[in-house]
């Protein structure tokens, strides 16, 4: 009779609420978290911070984060499409993240019928929807769990949990919205900016993959972002313009917040 196992499996993107999801499952699952593995899918594309931030998530939970590696790099693969990914046609996050965990995952089951691999994912409960938008796994021995919708965990309730536990957010956060490639198409001009401020080399690099020859000798060019190029977007005239529309922005978002307080006090 074959041994029957079962995995438990929470992929850390290097992001807060993945990170939350661990030392709530720490605190609130002790069960569950001594028999869970941690597993972080290298694009080999990070930013340093994230990778700083991992070994410090390893350091709180005493627990070593399995790190996951692409079978072809990035580079490799660039060269053979000869077009860079884009907000429709995603192949970096496909191959460079989803397929090699998802070999990681049926690697596990192989050979082993029976078996069962439950994965823990940090959707929060104000956004359950993307639970319902998930490509499902059609192997049946893989189940995913969402704990923060099953126990009403929000957005607040992350930010408390990350406080409470000591560890705090990623450095990255000081200038970045979100976890992900250096070069990340759904960065927004201004987060571009703060790229080329905080890891100027590596903003250097992702404008070398901006403009590519063709069959027929002459440069094309295509970009990360369909606006403007990096090249251009770093001209002082162009740098003053984002700047000057994000602190509008964020002026806008300030005022809306003092508004809806002022409006929530006369009503108490």
């Amino acid at each position: 009779m074959e041994n029957k196992k079962e995995y438990h499996i929470l992929s850390l993107s290097g992001g807060k609420d993945s990170t939350a999801l661990a030392f709530f499952m720490k605190e609130n699952m002790p069960e569950i978290f001594e028999k869970l593995e941690l597993v972080f899918c290298d694009t080999e594309q990070e930013i340093p911070e994230t990778y700083d931030y991992l070994r410090k998530i390893e350091v709180f939970l005493n627990k070593k984060i399995t790190q996951l590696k692409p079978r072809v790099g990035f580079e490799q693969i660039f060269q053979t499409r000869k077009i860079l990914p884009s907000i429709n046609r995603r192949w970096c996050t496909v191959e460079l993240k989803t397929r090699p965990f998802n070999l990681f995952v049926h690697n596990l089951l192989k050979n082993q019928q029976g078996s069962k691999v439950i994965l823990y994912i940090g959707i929060r409960a104000d956004e359950s929807f993307r639970t319902y938008n998930r490509d499902k796994f059609s192997n049946k021995s893989i189940v995913e769990h969402f704990p923060f919708v099953e126990y009403n965990i929000t957005k607040n309730d992350v930010e408390n949990i990350l406080e409470k536990c000591g560890i705090g957010y990623s450095d990255y956060y000081k200038w970045r919205k979100r976890s992900g490639c250096y070069f990340c198409m759904f960065q927004s001009k201004k987060d571009w900016l703060n790229l080329y401020y905080n890891h100027p080399q590596l903003y250097k690099k992702a404008m070398s993959y901006e403009y590519a020859q063709t069959d027929y000798g002459k440069r094309k060019r295509f970009g990360w972002n369909s606006e403007i190029s990096l090249k251009d977007l770093i001209k002082p005239k162009n740098i003053k313009i984002v700047e000057e529309e994000y602190n509008k922005l964020k002026k806008r978002k300030s005022n809306h917040f003092t508004i809806c307080s002022t409006k929530l006090i006369d009503l108490l």
